[in-house]
């Protein structure tokens, strides 16, 4: 019973003191200066298919570029993603379905087409991802992306 009391005391003290710490965080956080956060998000500037891909294809493709075993390929140094922009630019316009080999490995599940993205947020999305996630292939344009709209 003296045994129940004393960790239930302690485990009281140990939340209390949690929170304490909490609040003295945000109180510090929310004690800096506003000029101080605004030059934060300045000099670290994202890049515009960053956020497409965290809107689009993140859910599938996975925040490091893995994907999804058996279902969704990875991104990750891929030969498929340092090829031929064309070929990437008509998988978002029209989608994709079925088997695919990635790294010596099937795929298959159904990537919807994305043609609602403008061309400037495809080109912005394709950028980003051939000069990331291990790949570095040249940029895509918007005029390449509307060459191949139908």
């Amino acid at each position: 019973m003296k045994n129940k009391l004393a960790l239930i005391i302690l485990s009281v003290i140990l939340l209390a003191s949690c929170g304490g710490n909490k609040q003295k965080n945000e109180k510090s956080v929310l004690s800096q200066p506003a000029s101080s956060a605004v030059e934060k998000s300045s000099t670290q500037t994202e890049h515009p298919g960053k956020k497409v891909y965290n809107s689009v294809c993140l859910v599938c493709h996975m925040a490091d570029g893995s994907g999804v075993p058996g279902m969704h390929p990875p991104i990750i140094e891929s030969d498929f993603v340092n090829g031929d922009p064309k070929q990437l630019i008509k998988i978002i316009l029209e989608g994709m379905s079925g088997e695919v080999e990635v790294k010596g490995e099937i795929y298959n599940s159904i990537m919807p087409a994305q043609a609602h993205l403008s061309n400037q947020q495809i080109a912005d999305v394709l950028t980003y991802i051939r000069s990331n996630f291990g790949n570095n292939a040249p940029a895509v344009s918007p005029e390449d992306v509307q060459q191949l709209r139908k």
